[in-house]
């Protein structure tokens, strides 16, 4: 070959090893040669406590726990009331003992008014 055809021949070396020769598999198949891909039965929708179950000494839940909290709440409300009924009952037998006491140094001072008056006369 002389230099004019080396030079015609280099590009076509170029454009056959960009090209797929035709005898040559693509790399890439195109995809009605693919095989068909069956779709799946199965439902990966359920957690992993579907298939243990709850984990033993499971935390109370919200609900367990609001409601013990509002039997907590009514129990004290409870107790509260109670409390406060005994203070009533307790506030009121001291007025009237405090009540008794004056009406006794009230006594207690009239009999000795007239007990000084006969003393110093």
């Amino acid at each position: 070959m002389n230099a004019s055809s080396s030079q015609l021949a280099s590009p076509m070396i170029r454009a056959n090893r960009l090209s797929p020769s035709p005898d040559v598999p693509s790399r890439s198949p195109s995809p009605s040669r693919l095989p068909e891909i069956p779709k799946a039965d199965f439902d990966l929708g359920f957690s992993l406590d579907n298939i243990m179950g709850p984990p033993k000494g499971d935390p109370p839940s919200r609900v367990e726990r609001v409601q013990k909290r509002a039997s907590n709440v009514l129990k004290l409300t409870q107790e509260h009331e109670k409390l406060k009924e005994e203070l009533r009952a307790m506030t009121a037998r001291l007025e009237a003992a405090e009540r008794r006491r004056q009406e006794l140094d009230g006594k207690i001072q009239n009999q000795q008014q007239p007990r000084l008056a006969k003393q110093t006369s």
